[in-house]
């Protein structure tokens, strides 16, 4: 594992760029405060739901941005901002700073005691028996660090994985067993950082990936690069999609796409949201959950900050054709009625991030709340070429089926495209 020197301006890690760091933090920050609105239960029963922000690479809550000389909150910082500005509403939230570097967790002491002086440190330090402020740092490794908190009632938890470069798969796989018991099972949800173009791009004394398969032809230095890689994806499968001659912005796609994938083995939906801090520089913030109202706000709110076109297809077009290629699912039906297969397919292809969906969907058991009748409706769709099987294997071992879209039949038939790939807000767009 290569390791990435830290650098420090007073208490804040140095980063750069307003379209990277800080518009992540920015994306961090307010998604921080939307999600425990929602998973709290909000006012209408006074946020008394337990929650969790547990956040595993908490860096020193601080982040100072090279380009504009100025210090902004981490996403360690938001979550303790949250917790200390909404209280006494966030009572029942539990907010978890994991650090294993002695440097960082030493400036992150530092940044609490400064910005929240209202924080006992030496509480939320000790033993998670006598820590009432639901408030804990953590200088641990991760097993440590869940081994610590695993007694804790966390209720709705979301885990930011946010290393400098890249989690181990091993990792995320790790988490995700710990906290979910089968899979489809909501109340978690991860945000995972990757830094995109250090892989193309290198990165100090983090060189590229080669660009063939052999392994007699790497350096000593490649080699290495090619083992985090392995680490990234939990495999070396990868390797015959993404070492080869095609362009950056080509094995860049590529490794996210794939990257998707395997997270589809813990996930229903898998959200990346790229970033472009500088020049040629992309990384990606990957949003992964089980809850598809969750992840459409995150999507919207994405494209809002970002001047991305929210994704708006043209229901009465399709719905006409739809009508049209298909008069018999309209026997019985009166009034402004629609056959229940319709109103599926369209959840799927609206709502549902990817065009992915199973018989589990919440949204989905609301349109047929019988599961053999739910069933038998995604039977007919996969049958007349809109769903596909989505065929990845999950970490559970599930046999339940999962689907996905056929954009090329939805395109031919219904005259819809899928949400166009994001465009991330560059640098030059700030100065505009």
């Amino acid at each position: 594992m290569v390791l990435i020197p830290l650098d420090f301006v007073g208490d804040a890690i140095c980063l750069s760029g307003l379209t990277g760091t800080k518009l992540k933090c920015d994306v961090i920050g307010v998604y921080y405060r939307f999600w425990w609105r929602i998973t709290s239960g909000g006012p209408r029963v006074n946020y008394r739901y337990p929650t969790a922000i547990v956040e595993l690479n908490a860096a020193t809550g601080e982040d100072y941005i090279k380009g504009t000389k100025e210090t902004v909150l981490g996403s360690a910082g938001h979550a303790l901002e949250l917790k200390v500005t909404e209280a006494p509403k966030t009572a029942n939230l539990k907010v978890i700073l994991v650090e294993e570097h002695s440097g960082c967790y030493g400036h992150l002491k530092n940044v609490v005691r400064r910005r929240w002086p209202s924080i006992s440190i030496s509480e939320d330090e000790g033993p998670i028996t006598s820590n009432s402020s639901n408030i804990y740092l953590l200088n641990k490794t991760l097993i440590e660090a869940l081994e610590t908190i695993g007694d804790l009632n966390l209720g709705n938890a979301l885990y930011f994985f946010d290393p400098l470069r890249s989690a181990r798969y091993s990792t995320i796989e790790s988490v995700a067993r710990n906290r979910m018991e089968y899979f489809f099972q909501t109340r978690t949800e991860f945000i995972i950082f990757v830094f995109t173009s250090d892989w193309f791009l290198g990165r100090d004394d983090f060189v590229p990936l080669p660009d063939i398969t052999k392994e007699s032809a790497w350096t000593r230095e490649e080699k290495e690069t090619v083992l985090e890689a392995d680490s990234l994806f939990g495999n070396r499968e990868w390797r015959n999609y993404i070492l080869n001659n095609n362009s950056i912005e080509n094995k860049q796609r590529t490794l996210i796409e794939l990257y998707k994938n395997r997270l589809h083995r813990c996930f229903r939906y898998v959200l990346p949201m790229p970033f472009n801090p500088k020049e040629d520089q992309i990384f990606h913030l990957i949003l992964c959950s089980n809850y598809e109202a969750g992840v459409r706000a995150t999507r919207d709110f994405y494209c809002s900050m970002t001047n991305n076109p929210k994704y708006s297809p043209n229901n009465r077009s399709a719905f006409r054709r739809f009508q049209q290629l298909h008069p018999e699912l309209w026997e019985g039906i009166t009034g402004n009625r629609r056959p229940l297969q319709w109103l599926i397919l369209w959840k799927i292809i609206r709502e549902h991030e990817g065009g992915v969906g199973d018989l589990g969907c919440r949204d989905l058991r609301k349109v047929e709340s019988d599961v053999r009748r739910r069933q038998l409706l995604l039977d007919w769709l996969e049958e007349n070429g809109y769903l596909s099987i989505f065929d990845i294997e999950n970490t559970w071992e599930s046999s339940e089926n999962r689907y996905i879209v056929n954009w090329a039949i939805i395109r031919k038939r219904l005259g819809v495209d899928p949400p166009p790939p994001f465009t991330p807000l560059s640098p030059e767009d700030i100065e505009k």
